[in-house]
């Protein structure tokens, strides 16, 4: 039965089915009930959904529940920590390969789960973090969460230079590689040098005492006046300027140029911000940008459907940038709800979203998911959880280390050897499919009255939120009922556990 969606939902299906019927597409059909709760709760919370849940989903009858699902969902605390995450890989990119780095990610990470409890508009969101005042919290030191929280993390982890700071928010905020034109006009684009310098001199007034130590806080201070900066190399003295051309009008005493860059990027005209935000959404929960990739919107890298990029950014702005109903609507669409199963080879051709797309998982998903299966995960109560997560040799961070890539494609997960070694005889793993040391493991082995069929739909349960096929049962149960000791069967529960652990289907999001 088709479930009722809203109109953005049934605007959004009426476009891309438009756009596959001239492109010859034949679309997949709608996605499993379990197929859906899996993919909806990854993106949506960052872990696959408990046993309970599963259960319940799939004997709910009712026509709405994937509707009611999706709302529970994003009221939850795990959307909450999920996007929190999401966006601080956006904002600090950097923190992925920069141990030294690390240290301010706990007052960032605070500041923006206060703003996504709050489901504070994303163009708030995006000025306070444009204009936040710097000389806030100035004597706190890495890693100190401070009763007023700011994102001025944001900054410091760009090293306060006006270049990095001009390249990191003109590619979150306006979808645009302007730092091509660092040092020369851009090869393939209208961007020019003097317009990438231009716009940097709205972070030239940055001023910190302490320049070569670029953890440190201290002393950060903003001077006032008309911002300039030298283009390196040159002689030549340039103003800050919008990226449209229009130079902000100063006056002594006037709005600091940080907030006057944030009301430009913000305002209701500016042709990327709300294109921008809409876009990388969309990517977020459909694998690729309408414009891929996000960062790159360009003459030459066109949208590829237009006309639904431009629905999704007007109904963003119509609704103040309220994130969560774009998502909502997303979601509750039929493109979004297909299965991931290719029915057609028409379907292979993803910019047309024949199909959900196969996308890869970031590192603390594959250690959330591993944790939700399995039960297994050192108690944390009198351990900093900062310092638990964040620090070396611990489960967490050898799992982050591991799997943590720069690459923002979700399409071409590519494992490793050492990857999947790590998960076949890793220490973790070793521990979380053992009866000793995991609760989820011990549960289903030693619940009293299960048959075996009962145990290994339990094992299919947890790990790939779906039940097994007929066929896997009867394969699975001869193979554990061949064992002729209770430790055999032990041992054989044990590798069908490791088996689904490891498999493409449990580290993959489809």
């Amino acid at each position: 039965m088709q479930t009722k969606t809203g109109p953005l939902s049934a605007q959004i299906d009426r476009l891309v089915h438009e756009a596959q019927k001239r492109e010859g597409i034949i679309p997949a059909p709608r996605s499993t009930d379990a197929e859906f709760l899996r993919r909806v709760t990854l993106d949506l919370t960052g872990k696959i959904p408990p046993v309970a849940e599963v259960r319940r989903f799939l004997a709910d009858q009712s026509p709405r529940k994937r509707e009611q699902l999706v709302d529970r969902l994003l009221a939850s605390p795990g959307f909450v920590v999920h996007f929190t995450n999401v966006w601080r890989d956006l904002l600090l990119p950097e923190i992925t390969s920069n141990l030294q780095l690390r240290g301010q990610i706990p007052e960032f990470e605070a500041w923006l789960r206060s703003r996504f409890q709050a489901n504070t508009p994303y163009d708030e969101l995006a000025r306070q973090i444009l204009s936040t005042p710097l000389d806030v919290n100035s004597q706190s030191q890495p890693g100190e969460l401070t009763q007023d929280l700011t994102p001025r993390a944001y900054y410091v982890v760009k090293q306060l230079k006006p270049e990095n700071l001009a390249a990191g928010t003109s590619r979150a905020f306006l979808g645009v590689r302007i730092e091509c034109a660092q040092c020369h006009d851009h090869p393939f684009d209208s961007w020019k040098q003097q317009q990438f310098w231009e716009y940097a001199a709205f972070f030239a007034n940055i001023e910190q005492n302490q320049p070569d130590q670029i953890a440190v806080t201290q002393n950060l201070r903003e001077s006032g006046g008309r911002p300039q900066i030298k283009i390196p190399d040159t002689n030549r003295l340039v103003d800050a300027t919008f990226l449209d051309g229009i130079q902000p009008e100063w006056e002594q005493g006037d709005t600091a140029p940080r907030v006057q860059l944030a009301e430009w990027i913000t305002a209701q005209d500016n042709p990327y911000f709300a294109k921008a935000t809409a876009n990388r959404v969309w990517s977020l929960f459909l694998g690729r940008g309408i414009v891929d990739p996000v960062d790159d919107f360009s003459s030459s890298n066109p949208a590829t459907h237009p006309q639904l990029l431009e629905l999704l950014s007007h109904a963003l702005r119509k609704q103040e940038y309220n994130l969560k109903f774009l998502i909502r609507e997303i979601v509750n669409s039929q493109t979004y709800q297909r299965t991931s199963r290719q029915t057609d080879s028409s379907q292979s051709r993803v910019e047309w979203y024949g199909k959900m797309p196969t996308r890869g998982l970031s590192a603390e998903q594959i250690f959330a998911n591993l944790v939700q299966a399995t039960g297994f995960f050192r108690q944390t109560t009198e351990v900093d959880p900062f310092l638990l997560s964040q620090g070396p040799n611990t489960p967490e961070s050898e799992m982050r280390d591991l799997f943590q890539t720069d690459s923002g494609n979700q399409l071409d997960p590519r494992a490793t050897i050492l990857q999947a070694l790590a998960l076949m005889n890793g220490t973790f793993m070793t521990n979380a499919t053992s009866l000793e040391q995991s609760d989820v493991f011990t549960a289903i082995v030693e619940f009293p009255g299960s048959t075996i069929s009962d145990k290994i739909e339990a094992f299919y349960l947890c790990t790939l939120s779906r039940p097994p096929s007929e066929s896997e049962v009867k394969k699975l149960d001869a193979y554990i009922s061949s064992a002729k000791t209770e430790e055999e069967r032990t041992h054989a529960y044990s590798n069908l556990f490791w088996a689904l652990l490891n498999s493409s289907e449990f580290l993959l999001n489809h």
